[in-house]
């Protein structure tokens, strides 16, 4: 299996996901009888590892009953049963029966608009339910998405590796525990070429406007080459909009931005040309995205002044920009180690986190937190924060956010707190004032720049834009979706027939998952519901004005009941909306099961 002996690896893995691996493989729900006994449970897996590992012997699904109980070892608490599915697909812990192959009526042509996670899942699973009939467009020179376009300094992932991945190549060699965008953009690309695109793919193509012809019940597409200028018209029975909802950027509305006479880089649109080293650089925005390159850019530049306008809950993870290697990795190779670990993070990053994020009406202290679970989390995050500056009372100050935990998008730390520390970085909350031609001026006082640099997010409410999508009727659609966004459970707009916009608004999760399972989630519903409308015989589906309207109120009235719609705070899932849009008040597990398949009573056929 590798150079290192079992009794080596064993002592390296995590005393929880080991207890899993021992209570699978055992096929014994009292294989472990003390979860707090960790010589028990490595003499255990010692003892069963071996046939495993030489191969005499196979890993076999487990019982609903061993499942559990693996399932409650792997996080330390007893999981509801309703996780069972979940976990046997999302883990890869198995059996999972396979979605059957859609039949298609002759000459039906589906349209995909992006070629990052979603667009690439989309197309190949597609080609594995036999309809081979689509076109993948991007306006980007290669596919990849959100890893191709966001290049800045520090960018990657901060969800594990082993769990921002997708469920059927959970591991292609991860690197490092939490992977930089470089290796990012190699998986992506990886499993499109891999899935067999071929011509199907077309990148540097983007889609300007799109008409529902009611006469031959498809979408009419005008579609730009992105080189040349010169446009083309297709025809599409059915449009996968998954282009994302984090790829417009934001700029904040500053007096005199136009007037810096410097390189000005938004960290989405970032300029490689442009020289950082030994540079006078100013960073606007305290959010994701500012956490991974302030500390990249900090030990290069001659000056680093971060301008925060309030700022983040931040956590620590003891494998956040570590190595994967040596007998970590070995540990993965053992028999269901690997997908234990993802079962185990991934109730760590989703509905394990749930009940932190949901209000208790009856709670008095709101400024601070939204339940007593809420408390003490913030209690643990604040004693980090201490950990890292409680030294400085300048920036500890500073650092401590006045809002509850998830509130806005909570930060895995990159050396935020470390950078903020050197000589050369200091943290400006004085609000601007006005950007001027050599740099910013503050309410306490100027500084001169070379380079400005907006860290500063996306615009999440720019749903279908720029193209623009003319539905049934002649609706406006774009327009109809900038106005007030909603979308059917986050994915069917009204008057679109055959249109899936993945994410659409309150289309995915703000505190747990990621967005690989989003992508999986959602490609499933829309090939289940292409299913549902060739079963029917119909040439077009969409969403009813009283399924929308009935949907919408129910996500109305849930979504107070969520940190996120506090009005004490701005964050991205709100953006400039006087109501949350980019999120759906759901835990990970209603997300999963309100995208299993279709309700035709939602839907009217024609």
């Amino acid at each position: 299996m590798s150079e290192f002996a079992l009794s080596e690896i064993i002592v390296h893995a995590d005393r929880r996901v080991l207890a899993a691996v021992v209570t699978h493989l055992c096929g014994d729900v009292a294989a472990v009888p003390d979860l707090r006994d960790r010589a028990q449970i490595e003499a255990k897996a010692a003892e069963v590892l071996p046939p495993f590992l030489d191969g005499s012997v196979q890993p076999s699904p487990p019982s609903d009953d061993v499942l559990q109980a693996a399932m409650n070892h792997a996080v330390g608490a007893v999981v509801p049963a309703a996780y069972r599915q979940m976990a046997r697909e999302q883990a890869g812990i198995g059996p999972v029966e396979p979605q059957a192959p859609l039949d298609a009526p002759q000459g039906f042509h589906v349209l995909i608009i992006g070629s990052g996670v979603t667009g690439v899942l989309a197309a190949r699973t597609l080609l594995e339910l036999g309809l081979g009939n689509f076109t993948v467009v991007d306006r980007n020179p290669e596919p990849g998405g959100t890893w191709y376009v966001n290049r800045y300094p520090g960018c990657r992932v901060d969800t594990p590796s082993m769990l921002y991945s997708f469920s059927f190549d959970q591991d292609p060699d991860w690197p490092e525990h939490f992977s930089r965008q470089p290796e990012l953009l190699r998986y992506v690309k990886a499993v499109a070429d891999r899935s067999g695109l071929g011509e199907r793919l077309r990148n540097s193509t983007e889609v300007v406007a799109m008409t529902w012809d009611e006469t031959a019940q498809c979408w009419q597409v005008e579609l730009r080459n992105v080189a040349d200028g010169s446009t083309e018209r297709v025809a599409a029975h059915a449009v996968i909009a998954a282009m994302g909802i984090l790829r417009v950027p934001k700029f904040p509305d500053l007096a005199g931005r136009e007037l810096f006479c410097g390189p000005a880089l938004h960290t989405a649109q970032w300029d490689p040309s442009v020289s950082l080293e030994g540079k006078r650089v100013a960073v606007i925005g305290t959010g994701a995205s500012a956490n991974q390159v302030v500390p990249a850019l900090a030990p290069i530049v001659d000056k680093l002044v971060v301008f925060q306008r309030s700022a983040h809950w931040m956590m620590s993870h003891p494998k956040y920009g570590k190595q994967l290697q040596g007998i970590e990795k070995a540990l993965f190779q053992v028999p269901t180690y690997r997908e234990w670990h993802r079962f185990s993070e991934g109730w760590k990053f989703g509905d394990g986190v749930t009940p932190l994020v949901q209000i208790d009406p009856n709670w008095p202290h709101l400024e601070r937190s939204v339940n007593a679970a809420s408390d003490r989390f913030r209690a643990t995050l604040t004693a980090y924060l201490e950990t890292q500056v409680g030294d400085r009372a300048d920036l500890m100050e500073k650092c401590l956010p006045n809002f509850p935990p998830y509130g806005k998008r909570l930060i895995v730390d990159n050396g935020w707190y470390q950078a903020l520390r050197r000589d050369n970085v200091r943290l400006e909350t004085a609000p601007i004032v006005q950007v001027t031609e050599t740099g910013v001026t503050t309410r306490a006082g100027h500084d001169d720049f070379d380079v400005l640099v907006y860290a500063t997010g996306f615009q999440a409410d720019k749903v279908l834009w720029p193209i623009q999508v003319t539905g049934r009727g002649g609706a406006d659609v774009t327009a109809r979706m900038e106005a007030e966004p909603e979308a059917y459970l986050g994915l069917a707009a009204a008057d679109a027939p055959n249109l899936f916009i993945t994410p659409g608004p309150n289309g995915t999760l703000g505190h747990g998952g990621n967005g690989i399972l989003s992508a999986e989630c959602h490609v499933r519903y829309i090939m289940e519901s292409l299913r549902l409308l060739f079963e029917r015989g119909a040439r077009s589906m969409v969403v009813t004005d009283q399924a929308l309207a009935e949907y919408n109120e129910d996500l109305l009235a849930k979504l107070p009941n969520f940190v996120q719609s506090l009005t004490t705070f701005d964050n991205w899932y709100r953006g400039d909306r006087d109501r949350v849009i980019a999120i759906a008040p759901k835990s990970l597990l209603e997300f999963w099961n309100d995208t299993r398949a279709p309700d035709p009573a939602a839907y009217e056929f024609a």
